[in-house]
């Protein structure tokens, strides 16, 4: 068990010891956040005050709750990417269409709108979100940031996994003569396979590494005394 994800900064501000009774932690942890104390320094503080690991965890993660930072913000950030995404890899799929037939250009003049139209409102939502990350301490912290680029993480694993299995499904009724699977042609799913991932790669690797941007660091401390894993 990994006893304290940060060492202690230069002149670190004394802290009082985590309370082990339920009836003084309210307060406490009322201080902690008046301190803006890192959530993993004070799950470590109750688990060195004897807390079991996993309620320690569970009451950092409430802790958390406090810091419910620019929620429309956040929310403009992920929706607008999810859906800019969506829409590009739909416009890609109907494209691809063409492999097996007409292309439908009432869906794709659809899809192509819904990308142009939201793909602004992503890029101002990520220019937004770099300049919170270097004014606002505590907003990597926020809940609706968490929760927000993990489903997005979710949701392009989602996809992906569904579009790999539908193609290994095409590929095998194909290979067999399947009724299901005679529209189908080989090629064409390959290339929705492709559209999929590199789409679906992409946006969930940069949904992980923004939820775990901050993991090894506390903000809200100065550069020159950021806390870093020990």
């Amino acid at each position: 068990m990994m006893t304290s994800p940060f060492s202690p900064p230069s002149n670190p501000r004394p802290r009082a010891a985590a309370p082990v009774a339920p009836d003084t932690l309210a307060a406490w942890l009322d201080q902690q956040a008046r301190d803006l104390t890192h959530p993993e320094l004070v799950a470590d503080g109750l688990r060195r005050a004897g807390w079991f690991p996993n309620h320690a965890a569970m009451e950092a993660g409430r802790y958390r709750t406090r810091f419910n930072e620019h929620p429309l913000g956040y929310g403009a950030l992920f929706v607008s990417t999810g859906v800019a995404a969506l829409a590009l890899g739909t416009v890609g799929h109907v494209l691809a269409s063409g492999l097996n037939g007409g292309i439908s250009r009432n869906s794709l003049g659809l899809w192509l709108t819904i990308f142009l139209v939201s793909l602004p409102f992503a890029a101002w939502a990520q220019v937004w979100a770099n300049r919170v990350d270097r004014e606002d301490p505590v907003a990597v912290w926020s809940l609706p940031r968490r929760s927000l680029a993990t489903a997005l993480v979710v949701g392009c694993a989602i996809v992906g996994i569904a579009r790999l299995i539908w193609y290994g499904a095409q590929l095998i009724g194909t290979l067999v003569g399947a009724t299901w699977a005679s529209g189908d042609s080989i090629a064409g799913g390959l290339v929705n396979v492709a559209i999929t991932i590199c789409i679906a790669a992409p946006l969930g690797l940069w949904s992980w590494n923004f939820l775990h941007r901050f993991d090894h660091e506390d903000p809200t401390r100065p550069a020159n005394q950021q806390r870093r894993p020990a």
